[in-house]
């Protein structure tokens, strides 16, 4: 059974939010930079939403949001920095994701006009 326990007074959850809060303004940034469709919003909630996505696995992962006890040998730091990476990544991935649903649904605004061509 998850034990859906979030003990904020360990290192582990703090590691986690602190890497979460710095990947945040990068995925955001990037996926924003990157984006080529007219509603960057989306791309930049996709982005969000990655993020989220991996602060939850990293959170699920050595903290006790899963299982009774932390992971064995687990270190703060290593939390920060793993949730930094982790985050980053999936929070591009997301806005990367949000670019191409995007693209896709609206593909009729990013084609080239077709001109009539004059024989």
């Amino acid at each position: 059974m998850p034990a859906l326990i979030i003990n904020p007074g360990d290192g582990y959850f703090i590691a986690d939010i602190f890497g979460f809060i710095l990947a945040l303004p990068m995925a955001l940034f990037l996926a924003f930079w990157m984006s080529s469709v007219k509603r960057r919003g989306v791309v930049v909630a996709g982005a969000f939403l990655g993020a989220l996505i991996g602060f939850l696995v990293i959170l699920g992962w050595v903290d006790t949001l899963i299982y009774n006890t932390p992971l064995p040998n687990a270190s703060a730091p290593a939390t920060f920095f793993g949730s930094l990476l982790i985050c980053s990544v999936l929070g591009l991935a997301g806005g990367i994701l949000a670019d191409l649903i995007v693209a896709r649904l609206t593909s009729r605004d990013y084609r080239r006009p077709t001109s009539p061509t004059h024989e």
